[in-house]
């Protein structure tokens, strides 16, 4: 290599931190009894005997093996806190056990039972509700369903009979519209709250407020439980929290040790990129066997860093160690994913070239080495003029952290900053809440659906801006979802029940008028998942050739349909997916999506077999009654300018759109990167907008 990084050791107390594996990580082997017998009644009951004894024995197995877990030494102290508080923060190491184990111990302690009422364990994404429930259920020796279930957004695996469930917040969120206390739960347990998404800070004011309440109506000899609440991450400023939950009490646990070395770059690196490829393989051609795990910003930059390590691995000598280098993003395929998981050929190490995906929410075997370019790509909004921004921001310290930790799951590691001590140190401590820099009008209409009408006045850990706020309830009235009172319309509560932004809600809904109501949904179920087109870095010319069958002239809406009509026409042919560059699993999760929308329109009285068939203008100004604020029109000098901020936009180089001229677009979303890119976008005319939001336009002029 031509440059070299040089690394100072860390002489903080970064050396002294400690991590440890994971209790998911293992993994144990489920006994096969599928074997077809004949059994007559005396060997019925003989073979019931043996079941038995063999859930006995897995039960004693499994009760072994967690009492491993660092969090189990703490069992009989978290259980008593839990009983004697109505609140309890839990700071846990990466790795202690916590997030499968207490839940556990609640059940095991009688605190929850079927009359009590259950247990509800929040995640910020739903691989880790799934994976979790799998894990527990499995610990307890139960089927997934049973005792142990998870819901997340269209899908659920819980029944009547569970009182473990793992699910996503937003799911929980949902729970409170149809009950407005929790009533079915005793522990409310909020997970990796240092994450601070929308939802999750939400669910804080929500379920300190149904705390409160629950109390007031015990204390008056009503027949109500009160309800406890747990919250729980490996890195978060733990009296914040225990102040926001009045003076919840908190208890740290110690995880395993498995010492990580922290070391820093000497100088600033101009390129991380560049850095990053240095460091890899430095470590490959000077240190000892272990996979290495790097953080990047984006997809972009993860398939641009294969292709350097793939060229420069080709130059090792021929005795060497080789290197594979396996990407981790979310739109990846899952065939692809699981690369990160399999074991490495003999005589290779994995290069694993991740996002933040793999900071908290995934466990990957083998990794002893760490590298952080200390970069985050970020979303924020900005409501004065509506305009989201995907940029490149620097991590928070407690997200160095928990990428640090990653290196001493299994032994001990090493972790390679590309940034300086003193860089560092300048590094906000966490990063901030989301809440504070996205569009609320989600959640806002999620408050208002909940019987909370001041939401100026609701109780946030961190408020976020007055104008955001005042912008989402303009949103939310300019779709009608509220009237001239602020308060929630029937169309608003109507667009409550769907797990959907509002302006797709309000366009499910509006599909029956238009008579295109099976489209719709097929359009929405396509956009509620990661793209459906999957571009190798190394075939991009030929994946876009191949998608010009699919395109449509009036933009992406409608080549989203004609993808899903091509994928009805082969049913589901595997290889036809492979050759058009479809990404088969989004496009089965979409179906599922699909199903489950179908199912909530049936319940509104909306007719979800509703075709327009050929006259797909109908569709696109269907979609435009909940999308009119996400409008342009056609300049004389052939740009795009905004109908709401006047903002100069350019359509995405991956946009159906792409280089056409027309009238006037609709776009799903206007994100700042380099330029203010609109996305989704798809062709209209002026006229139809005052006939989509009649109310929004009567006093604009077009």
């Amino acid at each position: 290599m031509k440059r070299v990084v040089d690394f100072q050791e860390d002489d903080t107390a970064a050396q002294d931190l400690k991590f440890s594996d994971l209790a998911e990580a293992t993994k144990i082997k489920e006994r096969s009894s599928n074997k077809k017998q004949k059994f007559n009644k005396n060997n019925s009951n003989n073979n019931n005997k043996v079941d038995r004894a063999q859930i006995k024995a897995k039960r004693k197995e499994m009760l072994d093996f967690r009492k491993k877990l660092p969090i189990y030494s703490g069992r009989d102290a978290i259980i008593k806190a839990i009983q004697d508080n109505p609140a309890v923060i839990v700071m846990g190491e990466t790795g202690s056990g916590k997030t499968t184990q207490i839940p556990q111990f609640i059940k095991e302690a009688g605190i929850i039972s079927d009359t009590l009422g259950g247990v509800a364990i929040t995640q910020p994404r739903r691989v880790a509700a799934v994976n979790l429930a799998k894990r527990v259920a499995e610990e307890t020796v139960t089927k997934l369903g049973g005792q142990v279930g998870y819901t997340v957004r269209f899908d659920d695996t819980s029944s009547p009979h569970t009182i473990i469930k793992y699910l996503t917040d937003g799911m929980l969120l949902r729970e409170v519209l149809s009950d407005e206390l929790l009533l079915r739960y005793k522990v409310i347990v909020l997970d990796e709250a240092h994450e601070r998404t929308l939802r999750t800070d939400m669910l804080f004011g929500m379920v300190k407020n149904i705390q409160r309440i629950r109390h007031e109506k015990a204390k008056n000899g009503e027949n109500v439980e009160e309800l406890k609440i747990v919250v729980m991450s490996a890195t978060l400023d733990a009296e914040k929290f225990s102040e926001f939950f009045d003076g919840a009490k908190i208890l740290y646990v110690s995880g395993r040790l498995h010492p990580v070395d922290t070391f820093f770059t000497q100088e600033p690196q101009a390129d991380y990129l560049d850095a990053t490829l240095v460091s890899i393989f430095q470590i490959h051609t000077k240190n000892p066997h272990g996979d290495i795990l790097v953080f990047l910003p984006g997809q972009e930059a993860i398939e641009t860093l294969t292709g350097l390590v793939n060229d420069y691995a080709k130059q090792l000598r021929g005795k060497q160690q080789r290197l594979l280098p396996c990407p981790l993003f979310a739109a990846l395929p899952p065939s692809q994913q699981q690369r990160v998981f399999d074991p490495a050929p003999a005589n290779t190490r994995k290069v694993i070239l991740a996002t933040n995906i793999a900071e908290t929410s995934i466990t990957i075997p083998g990794i002893k080495y760490v590298i952080d370019c200390g970069l985050a790509k970020m979303r924020g909004f900005n409501p004065k003029i509506g305009v989201e921004s995907l940029l490149l921001h620097p991590i928070s310290k407690s997200s160095a952290w928990q990428r640090t930790g990653r290196a001493g799951r299994e032994r001990a590691g090493v972790c390679y900053r590309l940034y300086t001590e003193d860089t560092f140190r300048e590094l906000e401590d966490d990063t901030v809440p989301e809440i504070r820099r996205c569009n609320l009008a989600a959640a806002v209409l999620s408050l208002k659906a909940s019987g909370i009408e001041n939401i100026l006045e609701f109780d946030y850990m961190d408020r976020p801006s007055r104008i955001s706020l005042v912008r989402a309830l303009e949103e939310l009235y300019a779709l009608g979802a509220i009237d001239d009172t602020g308060t929630l319309s029937p169309l608003g509560r109507k667009m409550s029940e769907f797990p959907l932004d509002p302006a797709f809600s309000k366009v499910l809904i509006t599909s029956a008028e238009y008579g295109c109501t099976m489209e719709v949904i097929a359009i929405v179920s396509l956009l509620s998942v990661d793209t459906i087109f999957f571009t190798p870095s190394d075939k991009r010319e030929q994946a876009a050739e191949v998608r010009k069958k699919f395109l449509h002239p009036d933009g992406d809406h409608l080549t989203l349909l004609n993808v899903l009509k091509g994928y009805w026409e082969v049913k589901g042919d595997v290889e036809w997916c492979k050759e058009n560059f479809i990404n088969i699993r989004n496009v089965k999760i979409a179906l599922e999506v699909r199903e489950q929308l179908v199912r909530f329109c049936e319940r509104l009285e909306i007719p979800p077999q509703a075709t327009c068939g050929t006259e797909t203008e109908s569709v696109l100004k269907c979609f435009l009654t909940g999308f009119f604020q996400n409008t342009a029109l056609l300049q004389p000098d052939g740009s795009y300018k905004t109908v709401v901020g006047n903002q100069t936009v350019k359509i995405h180089p991956g946009s159906a759109m792409f280089g056409k001229r027309v009238e006037g677009i609709m776009y799903n979303e206007l994100v700042f990167t380099t330029k203010h890119y609109v996305r989704g976008v798809s062709a209209i005319q002026s006229a139809w907008l005052p006939l989509a939001a009649p109310k929004y336009f009567n006093n604009k002029a077009l």
